[in-house]
């Protein structure tokens, strides 16, 4: 596998992408938005290149099923549904909508490209899943921006550590990009807020747009490019990864046993935890739980040693001529009152005098 990174759109080689997972990547704000779009439940996501080409696209559907969003300035477009940051994107506006977005980024799909994908830091996890999935070469194209070369470097970093069965080739510009990426490992936001676009975002308001895209691999979402528009890429739940490159396993498969270590009641001395033996009995909890029924299996032991010396061993008893076995009566236990004294209910009796 040989990674490569353009760290400007513009010196994408056709020949380069031909045979390669491209991936997209301008994190403020249109890689980051659009991922958003599909994760809230969007059909697919239509980018255009200015606000007439969203307005022509989205003539082109009935109502209720396409929606206007861009941005101009890092301000909503006038008379638009949406805006260009991830934060307008909800489940209620879009869910079962085709988006037609456009936004002043400098991405372009690359000619002769056969498979294009965003990627951000919000959906790290699914585009690094998505790289190793198809088995090529991998090409990452940035907008130009400081994050997106950070970003361009972080993936390269996780790829080219976690392949040590698939010889990896890095291109001088993907070792430029994870030098670059070092020094901000663990420090994603303060790279944001350091950036160019991050301050002009800061100072139109939307600091907290950078707090959201500043999150490694928050949501699973792949916009992958089919056709002319990005839909999102169905693909199986990946491994989770963290920051520092290492896989942790993802949640538990459907029908698979788990080992649950943690104690199903807290340790109070005034509740303890209920202890069960062999025969599914409630026995004695706590640290003396082992030596009693290790104690009590030594009595048990010792008793039928000490039985077996003696010849105490039951043995049937041969019947007389004309005797008759009497079998034993159990005992029937008696439940106990419920109060602790006899109550006697006493007649009314009314005296009549007598007249003398």
């Amino acid at each position: 596998m040989k990674i490569t990174v353009y760290f400007n759109a513009k010196d994408v080689k056709p020949t380069v992408v031909q045979n390669a997972t491209v991936v997209l990547v301008d994190v403020l704000r249109a890689s980051s938005t659009i991922p958003m779009f599909l994760y809230h439940g969007a059909t697919a996501v239509a980018l255009c290149h200015d606000p007439a080409a969203a307005k022509k696209a989205f003539e082109k559907f009935k109502r209720g099923e396409g929606l206007l969003a861009g941005e101009r300035d890092w301000e909503k477009i006038p008379g638009f549904h949406l805006g260009g940051s991830p934060l307008d994107s909800n489940r209620d506006k879009v869910k079962g909508r085709t988006i037609c977005f456009t936004t002043p980024t400098h991405l372009r799909v690359p000619k002769n490209a056969k498979y294009v994908v965003m990627g951000s830091f919000l959906n790290l996890n699914d585009v690094y899943d998505s790289c190793l999935r198809g088995k090529r070469d991998v090409v990452v194209v940035c907008a130009g921006g400081m994050e997106d070369t950070v970003f361009a470097g972080m993936l390269v970093d996780f790829l080219q550590s976690t392949l040590s069965s698939t010889p990896v080739l890095l291109a001088e510009s993907a070792k430029e990009a994870m030098a670059l990426y070092k020094p901000w490992q663990g420090r994603i936001q303060d790279l944001l807020k350091e950036s160019p676009e991050g301050k002009e975002l800061i100072q139109k308001g939307h600091a907290k747009d950078l707090d959201l895209c500043a999150k490694v691999s928050r949501i699973s979402s792949v916009p992958f490019l089919k056709g002319e528009v990005f839909e999102k890429e169905d693909t199986p739940r990946p491994k989770k990864l963290l920051e520092d490159g290492k896989k942790t396993s993802g949640a538990p498969q459907k029908g698979k046993s788990i080992k649950v270590t943690v104690p199903l009641f807290p340790k109070n001395p005034e509740h303890p935890v209920p202890g069960m033996d062999k025969g599914g009995k409630k026995g004695i909890a706590g640290k003396g739980a082992d030596k009693h029924d290790k104690k009590h299996a030594d009595k048990k032991h010792e008793d039928k040693k000490h039985a077996d010396k003696k010849g105490e061993k039951a043995a049937p008893v041969a019947l007389k001529k004309g005797e008759v076995k009497v079998a034993k009566v159990k005992k029937v236990s008696v439940p106990k009152p419920m109060f602790s004294k006899k109550t006697i209910a006493t007649a009314v009796v009314k005296l009549i005098k007598k007249p003398r």
